[in-house]
């Protein structure tokens, strides 16, 4: 991120449509969040060892459900804050512009392209060696 100028590619039109976007799914994510949080308060009844082992494999499935979600939450907040302070749209890596098409695939992204297939790269060249 050394001494680039953040300049970015996408016309206010475009960024107004991805910050709707962002939007929608920080409800969307937020509603969803409440909802399994209120189904997982509720009580069951004790019953047999399949009751028991089904039920904890639904907790199980909930919690991670819930971690995915609160994630994926976390990181359209992040998005939203670099719309604030202006460096929305730009690598986290490069500070190079981000692609529309790849913004409005997934509006919450971090890196371009480019620098993504590079950390993934590293991940298994690191991953490999242990």
């Amino acid at each position: 991120m050394a001494g680039r100028s953040l300049e970015k590619n996408l016309t206010p039109a475009q960024e107004k449509e991805l910050v709707e976007m962002l939007d929608a799914k920080r409800s969307e994510l937020t509603h969803k969040l409440r909802k399994r949080r209120s189904g997982a308060a509720v009580e069951q009844q004790p019953g047999d060892e399949a009751d028991l082992a089904s039920e904890d494999a639904e907790v199980s499935l909930e919690t991670r459900l819930m971690d995915r979600d609160a994630k994926l939450l976390r990181e359209v907040e992040r998005a939203l804050e670099k719309v604030q302070d202006g460096h929305y749209g730009l690598c986290e890596g490069t500070d190079e512009p981000i692609g529309y098409a790849r913004l409005k695939l997934r509006p919450w992204t971090r890196y371009s392209v480019t620098y993504k297939e590079e950390l993934e790269r590293e991940e298994k060249r690191l991953g490999g060696a242990e």
